[in-house]
């Protein structure tokens, strides 16, 4: 159970760090006022055109994920990112939460939590794009994401027996983010929460189940789902500026 609240503690401290010093400073460059302006540091004369960002808290949950957000006119925003999905070893915590949850101690091919679920299992990719608008304090706007995971002859323990699977999912998502940013000197803290809607198109190819001397011939079988989803988070990011020509 403590390895549960591990992110949670992670981020509070992180946020407890970046709420001291110089806390404000973004705001005077990226989130206050509306003009061409603000984005300008008058004491370089420079202006903030991007930001590039890491997740330190997704690794916990088998994704790194790479962002860039480029700065357009006013309060205006576009932030692309690139997650690399990877597998926990086989034999740590996280995963067999998920591989042994089912009935008996067996591991669980449906339900909630599943290893078909399981984020801890997979390669693959992941895509966001998200357009934003600056107000005073926070920003707001539409995300567009998509993820492709896949794990392929991956073995799993049933009942007296084993069964060989692959799976390959390719998800859409829909959503609207809230998110506050500040800084401590040329270092961002990137606050953010985003509820929407994902359709998930899952193709599982069981290839063999071994039950004592009995052999099955393989299957395949496609699980559509649609379903929502909260995220919450927090990105650490560095200012890029480039020469004002104003």
């Amino acid at each position: 159970m403590k390895k549960q609240f591990l992110p949670l503690l992670i981020v509070a401290l992180l946020f407890v760090f970046s709420s001291r010093g110089h806390c404000n400073n973004l705001e005077e460059i990226v989130i206050t006022g509306s003009s061409d302006n603000f984005k300008i540091d008058t004491i370089t004369g420079k202006k903030l055109f991007a930001i590039i960002k890491v997740n330190p808290i997704q690794p916990l949950f088998g994704e790194i994920p790479f962002s860039f957000e480029l700065f357009l006119h006013k309060e205006r925003s576009i932030q692309f990112q690139l997650g690399l999905i990877f597998p926990f070893p086989e034999k740590s915590m996280a995963r067999k939460f998920f591989e042994e949850s089912g009935e008996n101690g067996e591991v669980s091919s449906s339900g909630l939590v599943s290893y078909r679920k399981s984020p801890y299992n997979n390669y693959g990719l992941s895509l966001k794009f998200e357009l934003r608008k600056y107000g005073k304090y926070y920003y707001h706007g539409p995300q567009i994401m998509y993820k492709n995971c896949f794990y392929k002859n991956s073995i799993f323990s049933i009942y007296d027996g084993y069964q060989t699977e692959s799976k390959f999912s390719n998800i859409i998502g829909f959503g609207y983010i809230l998110g506050r940013q500040n800084d401590r000197r040329n270092i961002v803290f990137d606050w953010y929460g985003c509820i929407g809607f994902r359709y998930r198109v899952m193709l599982i190819n069981v290839l063999k189940i071994q039950d004592g001397q009995s052999y099955y011939p393989n299957s395949k079988e496609f699980i559509n789902t649609f379903y929502p989803f909260i995220n919450l988070g927090l990105r650490l990011g560095i200012k890029l500026w480039k020469t004002n020509q104003t």
